[in-house]
């Protein structure tokens, strides 16, 4: 099943889905959990999000979830395992094709420096839509229907499982 939707930014629409639409994805979005809890980055000028980020040229984009994980979190990974993809259009033109991938992190390391996040929040719960809608701390990508989809698809997922 596909979804489509607006986007977090003015004149944007998304594509969602559990299956995989194109083949090269450009970014990737990482819902991480560290010992059961969820963990978030706090860009420097948008605020608390989930990691990710783009791939390098001629990068498989599995070392792209394991240098965005690393350079936004500080976070190792144990497990990784894709579960969807949204394509973000902006006026009709397809800018972003991102994987989406839930992961379990066996180590989190000081947030290496030079890069944009500036803390990592472990969260015990994973944040309703209406907490993030409301509150300004949140980054406005946290704002669209991907994190509300995303969030029920892994509700019972096993990565989730504290150790």
């Amino acid at each position: 099943m596909n979804y489509e939707f607006p986007g977090a930014l003015p004149n944007q629409n998304i594509i969602l889905t559990k299956t995989c639409l194109i083949e090269e994805a450009n970014c990737v979005l990482i819902i991480a959990f560290y010992k059961g809890k969820l963990v978030l980055v706090r860009h420097h000028s948008r605020g608390w999000e989930l990691p990710g980020g783009n791939r390098e040229e001629g990068e498989p984009i599995i070392r792209t979830v394991i240098r965005e994980m690393y350079e936004e979190a500080g976070g190792e990974l144990e497990l990784i395992e894709r579960i969807g993809q949204y394509l973000i259009y902006e006026q009709g033109q397809l800018l972003f094709v991102k994987n989406i991938y839930i992961s379990k992190v066996s180590a989190l390391r000081e947030l290496p420096k030079g890069f944009e996040t500036e803390e990592v929040m472990l969260l015990d719960t994973i944040p309703k839509q209406s907490e993030i809608m409301e509150d300004p701390a949140f980054s406005p990508y946290m704002k669209d229907n991907v994190y509300l989809i995303v969030s029920e698809w892994i509700k019972e997922h096993p990565f989730r499982v504290g150790q």
